[in-house]
């Protein structure tokens, strides 16, 4: 083929793409026709934002990959756009990478090869091309990454200098499309917020995640059709779009009812129902398809298989309680609005929201089948149940998020009594209240940070300890515990910012690596589902090994750079009261210093808890269980604590880690206009007291008991 006709299926590839609406399908377009172009087995679009790169969509065309691949589409990670990784060497640069071998790198290159993928699939990445998605006026919108060139048997072989030399032209007006497609789905998302301001239920990422599993959805269903890949596509552009608006006439509904926090009286419900032919009217240019499809999806979605759904036939789109319009049954329901209602549903199910827990995932899946044929269209059902782990990848992809990203930093209040900072403010409340406060501390330090990636982190933090993350149980040890994970990270970031008042400066990335090692420091306590025996205190002694080994299979899960893992490594390493802290090997001083923050606040925040000495039980139980044969009884634990304090904990805190629990005097100085440093005032509070304790009661368990009576939150 010549060049002229190459270039001219070229332009029909890019006049394609202004046909489509969503920007996903553009993605997927852009890279489907990149890698035909290039004959290429996989490829990635990384999305570009301010300072990193986040994973937008992926293809591989070996089949048995085939789940695995859709699941990685919904992983979400970021890339630092820096010259460490090949895709942000090429954001930073703006120059095309060509590799033969991604295996064989040679060190004297700034950026490594992430070999996540491979090993979790057991696919091998040879050659890469990797190349910037600018628009005409010079944006970066992305980068596009091609992987393993195939020659015309099928074998592999590079990029040749022609290749890539059609897809940078393509690349050209492909970025231009993409950021066409994300200025659409911004403006869908407008209207989703606008509903979300009158109903906090329908969030954006509920929104996203209906949308996403509703394609999901579809496309294994036209699958099992055969249908023409130009229908799935063009079907596939239209759902996504408009599944996401399915609840927009929820705008309509008084604020009252919306937002009634008991029971809907029977007519109040009728007026919830109106919630359909509200969103119904707002797509009325019905010569367009994907208002079409909306208006089908928005008036549609509660109609139920068996027949007993809403809001049946209506005139027009006025919906009046009518005992003569019969609700619509089968496949009276147009697809679009069938697939929509279970993923719907699905979603309501598996997430929290104010009124109600998140239900456990085997429930619904059980409740799926049980209302397959009567709330549930069955064929939709059994497809459902067969991409149960994309679907759960979407779920952790589209998270929401439990507080606004904008923080607002009150003024430092004078406290004429301490004691109400030290137990207000040392522990802060719940876990979101605590990541709150935190990110407050860090924008002190720091004003441009990115929290992109802690509030992704936090989420997932959350789920591992709740036994909602795939592959582990609920955390069952209960002195280490989430409250207790979350504290540390509150020590650590207040020791940073202590420090930062004294002089001393973290860069964001440090900072980033402080509070990720804090979080997963005690993760190692955690089991795995298949691990049924005891708990997670069995593993004691060796639970900072797991931890590292769990914090560098997540980092590489969400593509951040081995650096980062190495430096979170070593600072839990800090946290081990076996090893001496000049023993320990770091990469600098920079991450040494960060470890010794660490160190120091594990020691500090769970001393300085006000329940600590009433958790004294449950950390006994725990080193019972893991063998750690130190204390023979709860009353030898409290004997031993003034004395264990005093040989090791004292000379740790403030000598083996430098001093740095000294700084947090600054924190409470200019956070809280409190002259005192009111972690150490706790510990010395509970030791005296304990202390005191050993005295009054010698070897009688329930004369401790009566004096520490403290209502704590375990």
């Amino acid at each position: 083929m010549s060049r002229a006709e190459t270039e001219n299926i070229i332009l029909q590839k890019i006049e394609g793409l202004q046909q489509l609406k969503d920007v996903d399908s553009i993605l997927e377009t852009v890279l489907l026709e990149a890698r035909k172009l290039a004959r290429a087995d996989a490829g990635t679009i990384f999305l570009a934002s301010r300072s990193s790169l986040t994973f937008g969509y992926v293809q591989t065309g070996a089949d048995s990959l085939h789940n695995d691949a859709i699941s990685s589409l919904y992983m979400h990670y970021t890339v630092p756009i820096d010259k460490s990784s090949i895709v942000g060497y090429t954001a930073t640069t703006g120059q095309q990478v060509i590799i033969d071998d991604a295996n064989r790198l040679s060190p004297d290159l700034p950026f490594s090869f992430n070999s996540f993928f491979d090993r979790k699939t057991g696919y091998r990445t040879q050659s890469v091309f990797t190349l910037p998605l600018k628009t005409q006026g010079g944006k970066l919108v992305g980068v596009m990454q091609l992987i393993n060139a195939m020659d015309q048997d099928g074998r592999p072989t590079s990029f040749s200098s022609e290749i890539r030399s059609y897809i940078s032209f393509f690349a050209n007006y492909a970025a231009s499309a993409i950021e066409r497609g994300q200025w659409s789905r911004e403006l869908i998302l407008r209207m989703i917020k606008m509903a979300e301001l009158r109903d906090p239920g329908e969030t954006t990422a509920h929104v996203h995640r209906v949308s996403a599993i509703s394609v999901e959805i579809y496309n294994k269903w036209a699958g099992n059709k055969n249908l023409e890949p130009q229908e799935i596509k063009r079907f596939k552009d239209l759902l996504r779009p408009a599944a996401m608006l399915h609840d927009v006439g929820k705008v309509g509904i008084p604020d009252e009812i919306l937002k009634k926090p008991g029971c809907l009286t029977a007519d109040e419900f009728e007026l919830i129902k109106l919630h359909t032919a509200y969103g119904a009217n707002l797509f009325e240019n019905t010569d367009s398809d994907l208002d079409r499809m909306g208006m089908e999806i928005a008036l549609n979605h509660h109609e139920k298989w068996d027949g007993t759904g809403y809001p049946g036939y209506p005139s027009g789109c006025v919906v009046l309680h009518d005992q003569n319009k019969r609700p619509k049954k089968g496949k009276e329901i147009p697809l679009a609005a069938r697939i929509v209602a279970l993923a719907d549903v699905f979603d309501a199910l598996a997430n929290k929201r104010t009124y109600k827990k998140a239900w456990p995932r085997e429930e619904i899946y059980a409740i799926f089948r049980a209302e397959s044929g009567k709330h549930f269209d069955p064929e939709l059902v059994d497809i459902f149940l067969q991409i149960t782990d994309v679907v759960e990848a979407i779920q952790l992809r589209y998270q929401d998020s439990w507080q606004s990203s904008k923080i607002r930093i009150p003024a430092a209040t004078s406290f004429k009594n301490p004691n109400f900072v030290r137990e207000q403010q040392l522990a802060c409340g719940c876990p979101q209240d605590i990541f709150k406060e935190i990110k407050l501390v860090i924008s002190l330090v720091a004003e441009d940070f990115n929290f992109d990636f802690l509030e992704l982190t936090f989420v997932n933090v959350i789920k591992i300890f709740s036994g909602e993350y795939p592959g582990y149980q609920v955390s069952n040890t209960f002195y280490h515990n989430l409250n207790h994970t979350m504290a540390i990270a509150l020590a650590v970031v207040r020791l940073i910012h202590g420090l930062f008042i004294k002089g001393t400066r973290f860069s964001p990335g440090m900072i980033e690596n402080g509070v990720l090692a804090a979080w997963f420091h005690d993760i190692g306590l955690i089991q795995e589902k298949s691990d049924r025996e005891g708990t997670g205190a069995k593993y004691t002694k060796q639970h900072e090994k797991r931890s590292i080994q769990f914090l560098l299979e997540y980092m590489q899960s969400q593509g951040r750079d081995v650096k980062d893992s190495r430096r979170c490594a070593q600072m839990i390493e800090c946290t081990r009261l076996a090893a001496s802290p000049q023993d320990l090997s770091f990469e600098s001083d920079e991450v040494r210093m960060m470890g010794y923050i660490l160190g120091t606040a594990d020691i500090a925040a769970q001393m300085a808890d006000r329940g600590y000495l009433e958790r004294l039980p449950l950390l006994f139980e725990e080193l019972r269980e893991g063998g750690v044969a130190e204390y023979e009884s709860t009353v030898d634990i409290y004997h031993e604590t003034v004395n264990f304090f005093q040989t090791v904990i004292r000379k740790r805190l403030f000598h083996e880690f430098d001093g740095v629990i000294e700084a947090m005097r600054f924190h409470f100085q200019e956070r809280w206009n409190v002259d005192s440093n009111l972690y150490v005032v706790a510990i010395e509070n509970n030791i005296n007291y304990i202390k005191k304790l050993n005295e009054k009661c010698p070897d009688d368990l329930k004369c401790y008991q009566q004096y520490l009576r403290r209502q704590i939150n375990y």
